[in-house]
């Protein structure tokens, strides 16, 4: 069963997760543009994958482009609270 989307969490959860992936803390903020993080495709897959089992949220690859960590974790959010 998913887990409970709220904000904080959600935030925790993919901090945690590209921290894991070699992602340094120092460039990771709300404003930062998931495709300008430092990780493979490889590594996005593995995330979510993650996201989808955690959440119960899918989001494709290609809706990540141009997107903000604080705009995934309002889409995961929104998502997850609706599902």
């Amino acid at each position: 069963m998913p887990r409970k989307a709220e904000a904080d969490t959600v935030r925790e959860f993919i901090n945690t997760e590209l921290v894991d992936l070699g992602v340094e803390q120092d460039a990771i903020s709300a404003d930062v543009k998931f495709d300008e993080l430092d990780i493979d495709s490889l590594d996005v897959a593995d995330l979510m994958t993650s996201i989808k089992r955690d959440y119960g949220v899918e989001i494709p690859r290609r809706d990540l482009v141009g997107i903000t960590l604080g705009q995934l974790v309002q889409r995961i959010v929104d998502e997850g609270s609706a599902g």
